[in-house]
């Protein structure tokens, strides 16, 4: 097919679109998008229709068809997550996309170019572009901060949960098909829930403090977590205290930083990054067996063996791997036993602890490792939340971890009480 028809097919649909989602409700927006796209007959805009044809009918559709329809789905997604009583609209939309529909009686007329439609949608709905869709329709749709809600409802998926965790948003809800205007909503929204939570998170940890120290009259906080009570204030006592008694995870990332910074062999590099994240008192990292295969890592490391000095790209590039080997490799290999392995032995703070050692050693992988926790969300997504409710307290610890420690919110004070 020429590429300038078929652009201008791309083009007249999505105007169309665009002019049907600002005139319509939503209810008639759907019924047109049913009976164009899932069911494929008798559309009231022949032009519409034929601009179809031509687009399914294309020798490239199966390349072409996903990033096509998935637009088509965000400009009413769209439309309606910018007027927030419109917002009920957009699970009814996902619900409309997911009904069962036949395929066509091989005798109908147009039943091969529906056949090749529905098959073509139904690529869409397996695909990766509606995996981030949805997560975009929950992000929209659900209330963070209605807490009592989500503890309820654990039979919901883990999909759900997406707005509480704003390190999240960049891999999860932002890709090379998200409009400008898109993204602008989503990092508007990233930085407000972030700054929201560390507000919360600091009043909490105000409040518990002066009724922890007699302070009757002061009206107790609610758990700004997913965490029970206990949990969280263990969690805190760990990433805001001193981890050994004697150091906060920042004290002891400064000093091996200055080590580092004396000795820049790669040699001398391997063992002190070891005993570095390795030496936390009273953590056990399963009898010894994690020790070993961790310190095999270490040595073999790649981006140690290529160079004699250390420099930054090598320190940036042994700790991304190390991320990789504690945490997940990669979407397309997501073996995570090494991780659940530490979660069992040491316990999600520790897991975590040890985690954020790697990070504050180079903030350039921050990223690298929320991108980690993104390929696991998305691995887990469509779980209910009480059946990876160990991964739920992986986010929440990481949350606090990111708080308390990249945040706006000064909780220094807190580490020497």
């Amino acid at each position: 097919m020429n590429t300038w028809i078929q652009r201008s097919d791309y083009q007249l649909i999505y105007d169309h679109l665009l002019d049907c989602v600002q005139n319509e409700t939503p209810q008639q927006v759907m019924e047109r998008f049913r009976a164009l796209f899932i069911m494929g007959y008798t559309y009231p805009d022949r032009s519409v229709q034929g601009a179809l044809d031509q687009i399914v009918g294309d020798r490239n559709a199966e390349h072409n068809f996903k990033l096509f329809i998935n637009r088509c789905c965000h400009i009413l997604v769209n439309r309606w997550q910018k007027r927030p009583l419109l917002h009920g609209a957009i699970p009814e939309f996902l619900a409309l996309l997911e009904t069962p529909i036949a395929m066509p009686a091989g005798g109908l007329s147009r039943a091969t170019i529906v056949r090749r439609l529905r098959l073509l949608f139904k690529g869409y709905l397996e695909s990766e572009y509606y995996q981030k869709l949805q997560r975009v329709a929950q992000f929209v749709g659900e209330d963070h901060r209605d807490l009592s809600s989500i503890r309820r409802n654990t039979d919901r998926p883990l999909s759900s949960l997406i707005r509480r965790y704003p390190y999240l948003y960049d891999h999860c809800l932002i890709g090379d098909e998200t409009t400008a205007e898109e993204k602008s909503f989503i990092m508007r929204s990233q930085s407000k829930i972030q700054q929201q939570f560390e507000l919360d998170l600091s009043n909490y940890l105000t409040t518990e403090f002066r009724i922890g120290n007699g302070n009757t009259v002061i009206a107790p906080v609610k758990n700004p977590t997913l965490l029970s009570d206990t949990e969280l204030k263990t969690s805190l006592k760990h990433f805001v205290g001193k981890v050994d008694g004697r150091q906060t995870y920042r004290d002891m990332a400064q000093q091996f930083n200055q080590q580092t910074a004396k000795n820049k062999s790669t040699e001398a590099f391997k063992r002190e990054f070891y005993h570095y994240l390795t030496d936390t008192s009273g953590v056990s990292f399963g009898n010894g067996r994690f020790r070993q295969r961790f310190e095999q890592y270490i040595k073999t490391l790649p981006a140690l063996q290529q160079t004699h000095q250390l420099n930054d790209f090598a320190l940036v590039r042994t700790c991304s791997q190390t991320l990789n080997y504690l945490v997940v490799d990669s979407a397309q290999n997501p073996n995570h036993l090494v991780f659940v392995d530490l979660l069992n032995n040491i316990g999600t703070p520790a897991t975590i602890g040890l985690l954020l050692k790697i990070v504050l050693v180079s903030k350039k992988v921050k990223p690298y490792l929320e991108k980690r926790f993104a390929i696991l969300f998305n691995h887990y997504q469509s779980f209910n939340r009480g059946k990876v409710k160990w991964l739920v307290n992986c986010l929440e610890n990481f949350n606090i971890a990111t708080a308390t420690h990249f945040g706006r919110q000064d909780f220094s004070f807190f580490s020497k009480l």
